[in-house]
C-alpha cells in the first residue's frame, strides 16, 4: 500500500504518525555507528520521542544529529540513556572490522586535510611551565619560569672562541 504522502520529503506535516516513525527509524537504521535496535522510537500526534539504551554518548550525539540535522525535526524528546554494560562490539574478523570502519567513514564525510593550525600559538608548553628555563632573556621574553642552572656556567658558553 503505497503512502498518501506526496511531497518534500522534509514536511512532515502532511505524514501520520505511523509514517514518520517508519522514516526515523529508517534514518537511524543507516547509521552504523548507532545500534539502531537498542533505540525506541515512539510517534505521538507528529512529536517524536526516543528512548532506549547506548553505548556511548556519541550514540546519542549521532541519533540527535540524525533527527534534527538530516530530517530537519527540531522539537522532538531524547530520552536515551548510557549503559556502560551496553557497548556495540566490532566484529573479530579484521576485514569486517575494516569494512565497517570504512562505512562508518564514508558517512561522516572526508576530513579536510588542508586546514591551517590557526591556533598553533595556544598549544601550551607543558614542559616548559613545569621545569622553566635557563636562560634569563627567555624568561623575560616569553614570560616563562627562570631556573637558574644547576652548575657554574662560564662566560661565553657555548661559543667557539677561546678564551
Amino acid at each position: 500500500m503505497a503512502a498518501r504522502y506526496t511531497g518534500d520529503i522534509f514536511d512532515f506535516s502532511g505524514m501520520t504518525d505511523d509514517e514518520l516513525y517508519d522514516a526515523v527509524v529508517q534514518h537511524l537504521q543507516e547509521h552504523p555507528e548507532l545500534d539502531a535496535g537498542w533505540i525506541e522510537v515512539r510517534v505521538d500526534a507528529g512529536h517524536v520521542t526516543l528512548s532506549g539504551r547506548v553505548g556511548a554518548d556519541s550514540e546519542i550525539s549521532v541519533a540527535e544529529q540524525v533527527v534534527t540535522e538530516i530530517m530537519g525535526i527540531q522539537e522532538f524528546t531524547n530520552e536515551l540513556m548510557v549503559d556502560e554494560l551496553h557497548r556495540g562490539q566490532a566484529p573479530e574478523a579484521a576485514d569486517d572490522s575494516v569494512m565497517l570502519d570504512m562505512e562508518t567513514d564514508s558517512q561522516m564525510g572526508d576530513a579536510n586535510d588542508n586546514q591551517s593550525d590557526t591556533a598553533s600559538h595556544l598549544v601550551e608548553d607543558v614542559a616548559g611551565q613545569m621545569y622553566g628555563t635557563h636562560s634569563v632573556q627567555e624568561a623575560v621574553e616569553e614570560g616563562a619560569s627562570y631556573t637558574p642552572p644547576d652548575r657554574p656556567m662560564g662566560e661565553g658558553y657555548g661559543s667557539r672562541e677561546s678564551h
